[in-house]
């Protein structure tokens, strides 16, 4: 008896050991919670043509980039300006410390951003128009920017092209830093955007070569002796339309047109414009009185 049912068991056994999961298939299974994990990131769109904004609910001071050579990052005061160095760079995490609390998600490279400006001063939760994204990452539609919406974007680029042919309106806003000057040339809104056309004399034989330009609200900007208020705020907005960056070669002069999200400010709030040199230290400041946005002409 002992020897008949030998086979038996032996068979058993065999089938035991083909049926049971090996150290390397299991190994092999372990990652997927790992993908899980990272697929829960937020993705952060990120072209070399366009800035992506990150706001936070308090000062930013660290930012750290896993592939910092792919990408530009600039910290000013509770933002955080993003882009790519080069086409098609490959994606990696980004890790932000901003008050007491840290954020982390990735950085993808997309030629056309869906989204340009995450908002992130709701406990560090992604929201758009006031609306929270859910909690897998995903954003709520943003009517203003993405592709389905061409022929609104359409409409934008038409109300810019008008603007380049007007003539220019308002000379007296103007700043004039290192022989360049940066005027404001003509503003309109519609419901939906405030268009600008700046004007850029450069009066040096070095080209100016755009890189950055940024624009942010500033509100109960009046100062104290020695000190600006403490309830001052500021908020980025995200240029929604306008023109590639560009170059005025020296002794030329210049135009560039925007348009930014429509907002409406007090009497002592203001628009700051900056513009930031590409390979320079050249940066013009430009503020735009609320009054003179808030009575522009519809277009």
């Amino acid at each position: 008896m002992r020897f008949n049912t030998l086979p038996a068991l032996l068979g058993l056994l065999s089938l035991l050991l083909h049926s049971a999961p090996t150290a390397a298939q299991s190994a092999a299974t372990s990652p997927a919670t790992a993908v899980v994990t990272t697929d829960n990131l937020l993705d952060v769109a990120v072209s070399d043509s366009s800035t992506t904004y990150l706001v936070f609910g308090g000062p930013v001071s660290l930012v750290d980039v896993g592939m910092a050579g792919n990408y530009l990052v600039k910290i000013e005061a509770n933002a955080v300006f993003v882009r790519a160095k080069r086409k098609h760079v490959p994606p990696t995490p980004m890790l932000i410390r901003y008050g007491s609390k840290y954020w982390m998600g990735r950085l993808v490279y997309t030629s056309r951003p869906v989204l340009q400006l995450y908002d992130f001063q709701k406990d560090g939760v992604l929201s758009i128009n006031g609306k929270r994204a859910s909690s897998t990452g995903a954003a709520p539609e943003n009517e203003l920017a993405l592709d389905k919406e061409r022929e609104k974007k359409a409409v934008v680029a038409g109300k810019l092209q008008t603007l380049r042919k007007a003539r220019e309106e308002h000379q007296a806003v103007a700043v004039v830093d290192n022989d360049l000057v940066l005027s404001l040339a003509n503003v309109r809104n519609d419901k939906d955007f405030t268009y600008l056309r700046f004007k850029v004399i450069n009066k040096t034989n070095i080209d100016y070569n755009v890189d950055f330009t940024d624009f942010q609200l500033v509100e109960n900007a009046q100062k104290k002796f020695l000190a600006r208020k403490k309830n001052e705020a500021r908020r980025p907005l995200a240029p929604s339309g306008g023109g590639p960056n560009q170059v005025i070669t020296g002794r030329t002069t210049g135009y560039l047109t925007y348009a930014i999200p429509l907002y409406a400010a007090t009497e002592r709030g203001y628009l700051e414009v900056t513009l930031r040199e590409l390979n320079g230290a050249r940066v013009l400041v430009l503020p735009v009185p609320s009054r003179v946005i808030n009575r522009a002409s519809t277009i």
